[in-house]
């Protein structure tokens, strides 16, 4: 294997991370007349008109009426209405169900700060049909300005609710996006990335044929994203975007839960990059086909096995010379079962757990791999030290055992 080659296989994906908060950069607070005298925001003689706004838009976007939706918005908030018209159109195109606008808990309000004459908590659910096992729920606070006896919308975003609830944006909701469906695959990209569609959509077949072949039991049915705004995959990594390749993650009912679905994100360069963008598949396909049954699992058998399935397509011992090559001079050593997994030398991190994955499944079996996450799930711990008394219980081993006679497979090859 060339070095070339070999490099491109070390921007490794990640697991899903916890989003961070997202960073203050809303608009400011606006500062209009408003003859109530009433503070910013709490203009409630506005109230009903605004609620009527509010079902005129989940009628609108259920009937596909985009002139109704978009008469809802200020047309003097250009910026505003040009958003709203690009994600009516974007929604358009994805296979929504179960939409609603409801009133939400007001009680939010005492912890957001005035804007406009008036301000509502909105929750909007919507489902993707076919792909999310429930409707999905997000919080909003939905900003409003008097116009005669109406209300009319100038923002739906406010930067506290967003930051409280963890929310991060949908490809739908940055950019104009390009869905394209094949079977139990939707994939979506944006102006930039969607020249790649035809082959991305051929390879993400290819990568659920093989993932299916070693979990069978998984549908083979999930929404990748591949855009160019790289502001979802910064927010959920544990490291920074551009040593991550991916990031599978879990969407939600709501910010409690439980879990609908698993997507994974794609860094836009390895939706161009022919040669690793495969095995890049493959290795989050396995995330999304285990879901939540790994969840309890120490990460180095996380990413260990979508590693090991990722690169099940090549030749065993072509496997353990990139291992050898991978690994260099590193020597056995007890593998990394938390979050310092993706922060204290992950590509290490990462090529010593996939050989290990490998190691055990080419020696005894693939079984032991799923059977050891089975066992993890159930299994009685409690810090990350104690998963190794999990190992050694199940496979008479330490990891620190395991990865040095993995190391000397490897190197025999």
């Amino acid at each position: 294997m060339s070095r070339a080659w070999l490099s491109s296989l070390l921007l490794v994906p990640l697991l899903a991370c916890q989003a961070q908060a997202p960073a203050d950069d809303g608009p400011s607070p606006r500062d209009l007349p408003d003859s109530s005298g009433a503070p910013a925001g709490m203009d409630q003689s506005l109230r009903d008109a605004a609620l009527e706004v509010v079902e005129a838009r989940e009628r609108a976007l259920v009937a596909g009426d985009r002139e109704a939706f978009l008469a809802t918005v200020d047309p003097d908030e250009l910026g505003f209405s040009a958003t709203q018209a690009r994600w009516f159109d974007n929604l358009a195109q994805l296979p929504v169900t179960d939409v609603s606008y409801e009133l939400g808990d007001e009680d939010v309000m005492t912890r957001v700060s005035g804007e406009g004459d008036l301000q509502l908590p909105v929750d909007f659910t919507m489902r993707l049909r076919g792909f999310d096992r429930r409707p999905v729920t997000q919080r909003m606070v939905w900003t409003f300005v008097r116009s005669g006896d109406e209300a009319l919308l100038v923002d739906d975003r406010n930067t506290q609710i967003d930051a409280q609830t963890g929310w991060t944006p949908a490809p739908w909701d940055l950019a104009h996006i390009d869905v394209r469906r094949s079977g139990g695959i939707l994939a979506v990209f944006d102006e930039d990335t969607a020249e790649h569609g035809t082959y991305v959509m051929s390879d993400l077949a290819e990568a659920t044929r093989v993932v299916r072949r070693h979990l069978p039991q998984w549908s083979g049915k999930f929404v990748a994203y591949g855009i160019s705004d790289v502001t979802a995959i910064d927010r959920m990594s544990a490291m920074t975007v551009d040593d991550t390749a991916a990031v599978a993650f879990p969407v939600m009912a709501d910010e409690r839960g439980p879990v609908v679905a698993y997507r994974f994100a794609v860094n836009p360069t390895v939706v161009g990059d022919v040669i690793s963008r495969g095995e890049v598949f493959r290795h989050e396909l396995v995330h999304v086909a285990l879901g939540t049954t790994d969840d309890r699992s120490p990460l180095w058998l996380v990413e260990g096995v979508a590693q090991y399935v990722a690169r099940s397509t090549f030749p065993v011992d072509d496997r353990r010379r990139i291992a050898a090559l991978e690994l260099g001079g590193v020597v056995g050593r007890t593998l990394e079962a938390s979050q310092r997994f993706y922060t204290r030398d992950p590509l290490v991190n990462y090529a010593l757990a996939s050989l290990v994955c490998d190691y055990l499944a080419t020696t005894r079996g693939e079984a032991v791999l799923w059977d050891l996450v089975r066992t993890f799930r159930t299994a009685r711990f409690s810090p990350w030290a104690e998963s190794e008394d999990v190992v050694r219980r199940e496979l008479g081993l330490s990891t620190g055992e395991l990865s040095t006679q993995a190391l000397a497979w490897a190197r025999s090859a």
